[in-house]
């Protein structure tokens, strides 16, 4: 009896595996598309616009400081300071634009055809680390124009 069941419950899993793997890499109807497009857009510009009231403040506040900055020296390091402070907060913004591309993107892949999905989501990804890569360079060649 525990033989039998055994093996039902391995034929289930086997199956219920199958079936899961499958349908990861099927077609989605072109309303199914259009509607995680459009969520993909919606939560990607809503991340975006975040992202940049962030850089904004942090730019305000770099701003402040360097109001504030006493003599040359102070006003030196606090620019310097914003310099680097909003180059982060200019990368977390692009990162953000970044994965939002990704995420509308790998819904698009989702519309193609199975044998056309994993070229798509590779061209998708290697796109998102190129723009990941970009946002990284400017803001490392930032920082080291501002330690100048």
């Amino acid at each position: 009896m525990k033989i039998i069941s055994a093996r039902i419950i391995a034929a289930t899993i086997g199956l219920g595996s199958v079936l899961a793997m499958s349908a990861c890499n099927r077609q989605e109807t072109p309303s199914e598309t259009q509607e995680d497009v459009a969520e993909a857009q919606r939560e990607g510009n809503q991340e975006v616009a975040e992202e940049a009231a962030d850089a904004a403040t942090v730019a305000a506040e770099n701003r402040e400081d360097i109001v504030k900055a006493d003599d040359t020296a102070e006003v030196r390091e606090a620019r310097s300071d914003a310099m680097k402070d909003n180059a982060d907060a200019r990368e977390d913004v692009a990162d953000a634009k970044a994965k939002a591309d990704y995420d509308i993107a790998k819904q698009k892949c989702d519309g193609l055809p199975a044998g056309q999905q994993s070229a798509c989501n590779d061209a998708a990804e290697a796109e998102y680390d190129a723009a990941k890569a970009r946002a990284e360079q400017t803001k490392d060649a930032t920082k080291d124009a501002a330690d100048r």
